[in-house]
């Protein structure tokens, strides 16, 4: 079984959007043993085999939620509710796609940061740019856990 799987999820033309892969990548850089980083722009059931063999794993994304202005941290269960076909937009679709294909699933967690902005050819607001600290600590925190 692999180690900690973190899945910062966006795109990074589009302004605000481009956190779940930043936040990702300075994990990446960060060289943590056992921790494996993916960067796609959405979340696409190929994904659900690299779950299956992870121990944990640590989804990342901005969020538009009106209302939330700091990083939030949330367990995951699978989900079942249905969905577009041909690709996932749900962390919880994955873990239940991960179960039902290959028999397992692994603990998740969902890392969200506040975003303002999804324009394409934007850069990170303000607003994204603060809370991307507190979101990477959020992350390797999750990373460092027994």
């Amino acid at each position: 079984m692999a180690g900690i799987l973190v899945i910062g999820c966006g795109n990074p033309l589009r302004g605000d959007d481009a956190l779940g892969p930043r936040i990702a990548a300075a994990i990446a850089e960060r060289r943590l043993p056992g921790v494996r980083v993916l960067t796609p722009h959405q979340l696409a059931p190929e994904l659900a085999a690299d779950l299956a063999q992870a121990r944990r794993a640590i989804f990342v994304d901005a969020s538009s939620r009106p209302g939330q202005d700091a990083v939030e941290l949330r367990s995951i269960e699978p989900s079942n509710e249905p969905t577009a076909i041909g690709h996932l937009s749900r962390p919880g679709e994955l873990l239940a796609l991960a179960q039902a294909l290959y028999g397992r699933r692994p603990p998740a967690w969902l890392v969200t940061a506040p975003a303002q902005s999804f324009d394409i050819g934007a850069p990170l607001s303000a607003g994204a740019e603060k809370a991307m600290a507190a979101a990477i600590e959020s992350v390797a925190s999750l990373c460092h856990m027994a």
